[in-house]
This record gives structure tokens, sequence and C-alpha cells, in this order.
């Protein structure tokens, strides 16, 4: 079953949550700074005919005392829910399609633009989920 027979066509818009930015400290001189973003995903049917995804995507940052970043958005995606029914797996069906790959683009290019003036520099996060 092919992406168009389930989701409607629809303009992709995603919706901005929740950002948490908080810069916390300097780096010492030398220290290595390791950043790993992890994903939480939400998918969940709000109508017959309506999934609504929402993603928060944390950067784990260490030394920990650098910064605190995580962006939260969602988007609503309508279905068809006979064809959205018949799914194996509905829920892994909508994490890899293309709405919700627009939502995480959407993500990833918040945190560059968060992330642009702070002591780290930009900070360019993979275009894809991280679990």
């Amino acid at each position: 079953m092919n992406e168009q027979e389930i989701i409607k066509p629809h303009l992709v818009k995603p919706l901005l949550d929740k950002v948490v930015f908080e810069r916390l400290g300097f780096p010492s001189n030398n220290a290595t700074i390791n950043i790993k973003p992890e994903d939480f995903i939400d998918v969940r049917k709000v109508s017959e005919e309506v999934v609504k995804v929402t993603m928060t995507r944390e950067l784990n940052i260490q030394p920990a005392n650098l910064m605190k970043l995580a962006v939260t958005m969602s988007v609503d995606i309508p279905v068809d829910s006979i064809e959205f029914g018949k799914l194996p797996d509905p829920k892994g069906f909508i994490k890899t399609s293309q709405p919700v790959r627009i939502l995480v683009s959407y993500i990833s290019n918040m945190i560059t633009n968060l992330s642009m003036n702070t002591i780290l520099g930009p900070i360019v996060t993979p275009p894809n989920i991280q679990e």
C-alpha cells in the first residue's frame, strides 16, 4: 500500500509547541564537547480522519553544564480511516511518512537557528528520527 492511498493530500503545517533553551555556562579550555540528539515521538489518532504527531528533539550536551536545548513541534495528518485501519503497524507507518519527515526537518532547522549565536555555534542535527 502506498502513502498516497492512506495519507490524504494536504498542506503540511508543523506547529511549534515548545522551546526549551537555557545557556548555562562556558566550556573549559580544551574541553571535549559531545552533542547527541534524542527524539521522543508521540503518534495518536485524534479523530477518525486525523492523526496527530508530536515530536520533541532534545540535545544531550556533555558537559551538561553548557546548555539545555529542546524543540517540540506537532503536525496533524489527515488519513483515510479505512486504509489506515488496515495497516499492520499504523504508528510505524506514520513515523516514516513524508509529513513526519517534513516535521523532523523543521525541528532540525529550528535547532540550527536557535544555536546559531551560542558558544557552540550552529548545531546541525540529522533530518531523520534519532531513537
